[in-house]
């Protein structure tokens, strides 16, 4: 398999930064602050993204001169969308972002790490909507800005973990993905060195990192790696679709059943959820399938395969989404056909 699952749906989220609705910042000075930003981005990682706005709306509310509340409004409403495979909310996710940059600038002190972090974070996202639009020029561009601001982070403090985080994980993404461009650099083993020292305390970015690395042991084919560190992590973060995202692709590698059993957990885990739609069923049906067809077990295969395209009405959206991927499942039931014919 050339590319991972989530990579060929997220690739260009890794690409261009960081895993950045998990990005947490570094311990800030205000303890009221930095306790209103424990609380919201844990109900992000246990997915519970409607405590998560109000606990980001009550920041932004108490300290309307702090860009974090906009910020990680903005982060709920990216995570959500990312991890429901719903569309975006465009408007709000850009507004939020106008209104933190606008605060940011209000204070514009170079020598500020915080102000320098902040204005990472606007970068990166703008970065992250300009690839979903297809502006790549716009997307390369926004993402070397936001990397200029981390890397001036680091000046002012060498161990500022979000700045470490952050761009190594830039560098090893943009080697890979952009490696065809003949004015970036191969910088996947600084970027990984650079992973591994931003991971080596833990801190509110510890689990961005994590993730990071995560996808990058699976790229290297370090399958084992993979496997050893998401399920430490998901000890601390059981229900965690992210992680368990990146385990079951890892065990692909190793033992298809269970990452068969993974993939069914996660579709228990979709089929929960208020907005629940059918892309992300549709997707882990197919992977279970593909799973089955690998290990012979045709018939399982092929009545996944028939579970999906006999269903109808799909919205648009679905469509956008799903079109190439139905063809690839009906090519799969067609061989599926051949195959249990000449057992």
């Amino acid at each position: 398999m050339p590319e991972t699952e989530l990579l060929a749906r997220y690739k260009i989220f890794f690409l261009v930064l960081f895993f950045l609705p998990i990005t947490f910042a570094q311990s800030y000075p205000d303890q009221h602050v930095d306790f209103l930003l424990k609380k919201g981005i844990g109900s992000i990682m246990e997915q519970n993204y409607d405590q998560a706005g109000k606990t980001f709306q009550t920041l932004d509310q108490a300290y309307p001169n702090l860009p974090f509340g906009k910020l990680y409004m903005a982060a709920v409403l990216i995570t959500k969308a990312n991890d429901l495979a719903i569309p975006f909310e465009t408007e709000k996710i850009e507004k939020y972002l106008e209104e933190a940059e606008s605060i940011v600038e209000k204070n514009n002190d170079k020598k500020s790490l915080w102000t320098n972090f902040f204005f990472g974070m606007v970068k990166g996202y703008r970065a992250y909507f300009s690839s979903v639009q297809g502006k790549w020029f716009s997307t390369f561009a926004e993402a070397i800005n936001a990397v200029n601001y981390f890397e001036n982070c680091l000046k002012i403090d060498s161990s500022f973990n979000e700045a470490l985080i952050a761009i190594g994980t830039y560098k090893y993404w943009k080697s890979v993905k952009a490696a065809w461009l003949p004015f970036f650099a191969d910088e996947k083993i600084e970027g990984i060195q650079l992973l591994n020292k931003g991971i080596e305390r833990e801190s509110y970015n510890y689990v961005s990192g994590v993730v990071s690395l995560l996808w990058i042991y699976i790229d290297q084919k370090k399958s084992l790696s993979a496997i050893s560190l998401a399920e430490e992590t998901l000890k601390k973060y059981p229900n965690n679709r992210s992680f368990k995202w990146a385990l079951a692709r890892a065990y692909e590698d190793v033992s298809l059943s269970k990452a068969i059993e993974l993939h069914y957990e996660l579709l228990v885990s979709y089929a929960s959820e208020k907005q629940a739609n059918r892309i992300n069923e549709i997707v882990l049906k197919h992977k279970i399938a593909q799973d089955y067809e690998r290990q012979g077990e045709y018939d399982k295969a092929f009545l996944l395969c028939n579970e999906i395209l006999f269903k109808k009405k799909f919205t648009n959206y679905e469509k956008q989404i799903l079109g190439e991927r139905l063809e690839r499942i009906i090519a799969l039931r067609k061989k599926l056909t051949t195959l249990e014919k000449d057992k």
